[in-house]
């Protein structure tokens, strides 16, 4: 299913529950704006109900390439985490996440405020054992700095389904007839009905930029108070079917709204 029900607040908790708690063994790889390998590393995120049941404990442990290993703990309890908006991130009041029934979700900074670092987001996709996230980072005058690509396996490490490529592929040709669904989230956490689609979103002004494992991203060269903006990620996981998330700003540079659209090839 694609769609909540009941309680918008409460079921993001839940959403986020069934989903996301357990192991995820990784590798993140950073891109420049020009879509350069800046740095690439393991890493494990660990996320666990508390004993009592009424919080998450998550652990992140990276391990680098000269060997140096970094982890960080966090604990976030449902009575002072699970907001109206989203759940707040452990790390910053900024941030809240977001979860669909089906398994996508998002992490989205509620505000751009110029003169600071901008983290748009980060996307996250989830089919069977796997999940893919992807995100973007502006800096001080609102120019992309750089993008992240996130692939994890809550089974293998190495994965057997994520490849060793790192560098940025050639644009990918995914014509032909498809046919979707689409669910629409607001900030308020309220999820539309379903509604059939035939047509992926894209943003000509926007960068793409073609990832490893049929991951691609979507996103604005520069983002400004003013401009409305869009950020787009699609995965194609196989031929035939693809996963999309659509996360959009207005002009006020507050989070608007994530959508969700899942396609079939129907030709």
């Amino acid at each position: 299913m694609l769609s909540n029900s009941g309680d918008p607040q409460e079921q993001n908790w839940q959403n986020f529950c069934a989903n996301h708690l357990r192991d995820w063994y990784g590798i993140w790889t950073r891109y420049s704006a020009q879509g350069e390998v800046i740095e690439s590393f393991q890493s494990l995120r660990s996320l666990k109900l508390n004993q009592e049941q009424t919080g998450i404990d998550q652990t992140n442990r990276y391990t680098y390439a000269d060997g140096r290993i970094e982890e960080k703990n966090w604990q976030s309890t449902k009575q002072s985490k699970n907001l109206s908006d989203g759940i707040v991130h452990p790390k910053t009041s900024l941030m809240r996440s977001l979860y669909f029934e089906q398994g996508a979700a998002a992490w989205v900074t509620n505000q751009l405020k110029l003169g600071d670092f901008f983290h748009s987001g980060e996307l996250f996709f989830r089919y069977e054992n796997l999940r893919h996230s992807v995100g973007a980072v502006y800096d001080e005058s609102g120019g992309l700095l750089r993008i992240t690509s996130i692939r994890e396996d809550s089974l293998n490490f190495p994965s057997k389904y994520w490849s060793k490529q790192l560098e940025l592929l050639p644009k990918r040709n995914i014509s032909g007839k498809w046919q979707g669904i689409s669910v629409t989230m607001t900030s308020d956490l309220k999820v539309s009905l379903p509604v059939p689609i035939k047509q992926r979103s894209f943003c000509e002004e926007n960068e793409t930029f073609f990832l490893p494992d049929g991951i691609f991203l979507n996103c604005p060269k520069k983002v400004n108070i003013g401009n409305h903006f869009t950020i787009i990620a699609n995965w194609l996981i196989t031929s035939s079917h693809l996963q999309q998330l659509i996360l959009k700003y207005n002009l006020k540079g507050e989070f608007s709204t994530l959508t969700l659209e899942i396609f079939n090839r129907s030709e």
